[in-house]
C-alpha cells in the first residue's frame, strides 16, 4: 500500500485502540464523579457517604458607598439522584458560607463604610447505606 493508505487491519486496530482509550476516559470520569465515589464507597462496605458541592456562589462589589451582590445557584438534583441510584439513602444536608473576598468602601458623604463579601455556599450531603 502507499505511504498514506492504511490497510483495513491497521484501520481496525486504530479504531479499537481509540475505543479502548475512550472507555478508559469514561471510566475515570465516572470514578471521579459523586456517583462513582458513591459506588466505590458502597463496594468497600461503607455505611455512610458524604459529598460537598458548591450550592451557590456570590460575587460582590462595593463602590461609591453602594454594595452590589450577584448570585449564581447550582442545582444538585441530578447528582443526588445518581448517588441514590447507587444504593444510598439521603439523610441530611449542612451548608457553610466560605468567604473568598471582601471589598470595603469608605463613604465620603457620611460617616461609615460599605462592605461587600463574596464567597461560596458549600452544601455537604450525608447519605447512609440503603437497605435493599
Amino acid at each position: 500500500m502507499g505511504l498514506f493508505n492504511k490497510t483495513p487491519e491497521e484501520l481496525a486496530a486504530k479504531s479499537a485502540a481509540a475505543a479502548v482509550a475512550k472507555a478508559r476516559q469514561d471510566a475515570a470520569r465516572f470514578a471521579a464523579s459523586p456517583a462513582g465515589q458513591a459506588r466505590t464507597a458502597k463496594e468497600e462496605g461503607a455505611q455512610l457517604f458524604q459529598i460537598s458541592i458548591d450550592l451557590e456562589s456570590t460575587s460582590a462589589r462595593s463602590s461609591l458607598g453602594a454594595a452590589t451582590v450577584q448570585r449564581r445557584s447550582n442545582d444538585h438534583t441530578q447528582i443526588l439522584n445518581e448517588v441514590v441510584a447507587e444504593g444510598w439513602k439521603f439523610e441530611a444536608i449542612s451548608t457553610t458560607f466560605i468567604p473568598t473576598t471582601t471589598t470595603t468602601t469608605e463613604r465620603w458623604y457620611t460617616n461609615g463604610t460599605r462592605e461587600a463579601t463574596a464567597g461560596v455556599v458549600l452544601a455537604t450531603y450525608v447519605f447512609s447505606a440503603a437497605v435493599r
